[in-house]
C-alpha cells in the first residue's frame, strides 16, 4: 500500500455571468492545492461578520458553529454605507463594504453623496468604452472620485458587482504604474470585436497564460481550447468592461532584489500564469473574465470570487470555504492592498490579487463533500483551542490576583522572612510565567492549523480517489492533508507547533472523522509512520535542524496513534480543563479505530 503525504511548494499561493451552479455530492474531482508552505494567519484582524450573501445573490453565511447545517452570521446595526432593506442587492453591496470600520465608512459616504451627475455619466461612458479610460478620461481616473463615482454607480445599480470591482482594480493598478510613467504601459484588448467575433488577438494573451501553466495543472484534465470556448460562451453577453482586460508593462526593476522571494517569483516558478503573465505583460483581467476561467475549468464545484473592500478575517475564510465562494480583496481610496502575502513580499496590486485568485481556483478544485469534512475537523481543533485559551485566561487573572497579593502583604513580614518569600514567589513566578507560555504557544498553534485547514490549503492539487477502493482512497487523503497542515511551515520563526503529547490528543479527537465507512482504518498505521519518516527529510524539510526533523515525526505519528492496534486510547494524559470542553462531543467516538 503506498501512501504519500506530498508537501505544497512555497506558493499558494462576484456576481458574474452566465455561471454553473456548485453540487453537494458529486463525482470525485479536483484537489486544491499548493498554496503555502508558509501559512499562518491569513491578513487577519479582529471583527465581527455580519450578514453575508454569495456572489450569484443566494442567502448563505457561518458561525463558528460545528454544525454545518448553521451557517448564519449574527448582524450589526445598519452601518453608514449599508442600503436599506433585505433585498439581493442590498446584501451584495453590503457584503462589498462591509469590512470597512465605521468611522471610514462615515468619510467615504460623504465623498460617494458628492458624486455628480456628470461623473456618474463619465463612469458610465468608461464602462460602455473600456478602451478610453487610461486615455480620453486619464484625469478622471486619476482622481479619488473615480472610485467614489464608481461606488456611487453600484450602489444604485448602474453597474454590477463585478463592474466596480474591476475597474477599482483597474484604477489602482493604474496610479500604481504611473509612479513610473516612463517605463509603464498600459493597453486595453476586447475580447470581441464590434460585430462580436472574437477577437484572436486578445485570446491569444489568454491562451498563453493558460498554456504557460499546463504544468501546474498536470494530473488534471486541463484542456486550454476546450477551456476557452467555454470562456468564449460565458463572456458573449458580458458588459463591455467586463468583456476584455488590460495589459501592462512595468519597468525591469521590477524583478530588483533578485535573492528574495516575492509572490510574483512564487506565482510563475510554481507555473501559475493563470490571467496573469502572458509574452512578457501582467494581465489586468475583469472580474467576469477571472470568474470565466474557475467556472469553464471546474464547472459545479467552482467557487464564486467574492470582491470585498477591506481585510478579510478567518471566519470570513472559513464561511466562504463552506458557502463556495473566495474572498478577493481589492483596492479602494485608504485602503490598500497589504504589502505581504502569506509572508513574501509584494509588489504589485496584481500580484496581491493574483494569490487570492489563486486560492479561489485551489478551492474551487475540491469537492463540497470534502470541503465540509475539513472544515468540520477545522471545527474541533478551534474547539481545542478555545479550551487552552480559556485555561489561560483563568490562570493568568489567578497568577495577577496572587501577584497583587503577594505584593501588598511581603511588606508585613520581618526582613529575615522576606528574602526567603521573595526568592519563592520568583520561582514560582518563573514556574507559572512557563505555564502560560505552554498554553499561549499551544492555543496559537491549534489556531494557524485550524486556519489551514479552512484555507483548503490541501497537500495535492488534484486528489486521485479511485472509485473501486473509493473509502481507503478518501482515508488517505484525509489523513495526508492533516499530517501536512500540522508540520506546516516547521521550522519558521512566526510558526508555532503542537508538543508531541497535545497533537496525540488533537489526532483522538479528529482521526475518528474521516474513517467513513472504512473498516479496518488500523492496516494504515505502519504506512503512514514510513511516510511521515520520509517527509521529515524532504523538500521543504531539509533544512531543518536535526531536533526539528525529529519532532517533526514524533509529532506526526503520535498524531496518527489512534490508528496504532497496540495503543489503549483514553484521556488520561488529557489536562482536566479540556476533558470537560471536550465532554460530550460526538465526533469522538474510537468504535471503528477497535473494530
Amino acid at each position: 500500500m503506498e501512501v504519500k503525504i506530498m508537501t505544497p511548494s512555497c506558493i499558494a499561493g462576484a456576481n458574474g455571468y452566465p455561471t454553473f451552479s456548485r453540487s453537494e455530492n458529486t463525482a470525485p474531482s479536483r484537489v486544491g492545492a499548493i498554496w503555502r508552505t508558509i501559512t499562518g494567519s491569513f491578513r487577519c484582524v479582529s471583527g465581527t461578520a455580519n450578514d453575508t450573501v454569495l456572489p450569484d445573490n443566494q442567502r448563505h453565511s457561518a458561525t463558528p458553529s460545528t454544525d454545518l447545517k448553521v451557517r448564519d452570521v449574527k448582524g450589526t446595526s445598519l452601518s453608514p454605507l449599508d442600503l436599506p432593506g433585505t433585498g439581493d442587492h442590498a446584501k451584495a453591496f453590503k457584503e462589498v463594504v462591509r469590512r470597512i470600520k465605521t468611522d471610514q465608512q462615515s468619510l467615504i459616504m460623504e465623498k460617494v453623496n458628492a458624486v455628480t451627475p456628470f461623473q456618474l455619466h463619465q463612469m458610465a461612458q468608461c464602462c460602455r468604452k473600456p478602451e478610453t479610460i487610461t486615455i480620453e478620461h486619464q484625469s478622471f481616473l486619476k482622481s479619488d472620485t473615480f472610485a467614489y463615482a464608481a461606488l456611487r454607480a453600484f450602489r444604485e445599480k448602474k453597474i454590477s458587482r463585478n463592474e466596480f470591482a474591476t475597474l477599482v482594480t483597474l484604477q489602482g493598478v493604474y496610479l500604481e504604474g504611473v509612479q513610473d510613467i516612463n517605463s509603464f504601459r498600459i493597453v486595453h484588448h476586447k475580447l470581441f470585436d464590434d460585430n462580436g467575433e472574437v477577437n484572436k488577438y486578445a485570446w491569444d494573451f489568454i491562451a498563453c497564460s493558460l498554456t504557460r501553466s499546463e504544468m501546474f495543472f498536470n494530473g488534471c484534465s486541463f484542456d486550454v481550447n476546450a477551456i476557452i470556448k467555454k470562456m468564449e460562451r460565458l463572456l458573449k453577453n458580458a458588459p463591455q468592461v467586463e468583456a476584455g482586460f488590460w495589459i501592462c508593462n512595468y519597468p525591469a526593476s521590477l524583478d530588483k532584489n533578485e535573492g528574495q522571494l516575492t509572490m510574483r517569483k512564487a506565482l510563475l516558478s510554481n507555473d501559475f500564469f493563470v490571467l496573469f503573465s502572458a509574452f512578457g505583460g501582467v494581465i489586468c483581467p475583469s472580474m467576469t473574465l477571472r470568474q470565466a476561467f474557475i467556472d469553464s475549468f471546474c464547472l459545479k464545484e467552482a467557487h464564486k470570487i467574492n470582491p470585498v473592500i477591506g481585510i478579510s478575517t478567518p471566519e470570513d475564510i472559513r464561511a466562504g470555504s463552506l458557502k463556495g465562494h473566495r474572498d478577493m480583496e481589492i483596492p479602494f481610496p485608504g485602503h490598500p492592498l497589504p504589502k505581504t502575502a502569506d509572508h513574501l513580499s509584494v509588489r504589485l496590486i496584481l500580484e496581491f490579487i493574483a494569490h487570492d485568485f489563486y486560492h479561489a481556483l485551489r478551492a474551487s478544485m475540491l469537492r463540497n463533500t470534502d470541503i465540509h469534512l475539513i472544515v468540520a475537523v477545522a471545527d474541533v481543533v478551534r474547539k481545542i483551542k478555545m479550551a487552552f485559551q480559556n485555561e489561560y485566561i483563568k490562570e493568568k487573572q489567578d497568577f495577577q490576583q496572587k501577584k497583587a497579593c503577594f505584593e501588598s502583604s511581603i511588606s508585613t513580614y520581618p526582613q529575615e522572612q522576606q528574602d526567603k518569600k521573595i526568592e519563592d514567589w520568583q520561582k514560582y513566578e518563573t514556574s507559572v510565567n512557563n505555564r502560560l507560555d505552554y498554553l499561549r504557544d499551544t492555543r496559537i498553534a491549534l489556531g494557524q492549523f485550524a486556519f489551514n485547514l479552512d484555507d483548503l490549503e490541501t497537500h495535492r492539487r488534484k486528489w486521485r480517489i479511485h472509485l473501486h477502493d473509493y473509502d481507503r482512497e478518501l482515508f488517505k487523503h484525509h489523513l495526508s492533508n492533516i499530517l501536512v497542515q500540522l508540520n506546516r511551515s516547521a521550522g519558521k520563526t512566526w510558526r508555532k507547533l503542537l508538543s508531541e503529547n497535545d497533537a496525540g490528543i488533537v489526532g483522538q479527537c479528529i482521526i475518528p472523522m474521516i474513517i467513513g465507512r472504512l473498516s479496518h482504518p488500523q492496516d494504515f498505521y505502519s504506512d503512514f509512520c514510513w511516510e511521515i519518516d520520509r517527509e521529515a527529510n524532504l523538500y521543504p524539510n531539509e533544512d531543518l535542524s536535526e531536533t526539528q526533523k525529529k519532532e517533526y515525526v514524533a509529532r506526526g505519528k503520535k498524531l496518527i496513534e489512534p490508528l496504532n492496534p497496540s495503543v489503549k486510547l483514553d484521556q488520561s494524559q488529557w489536562p482536566t480543563f479540556l476533558k470537560e470542553a471536550m465532554k460530550g462531543d460526538k465526533k469522538m467516538t474510537h468504535s471503528k479505530l477497535r473494530a
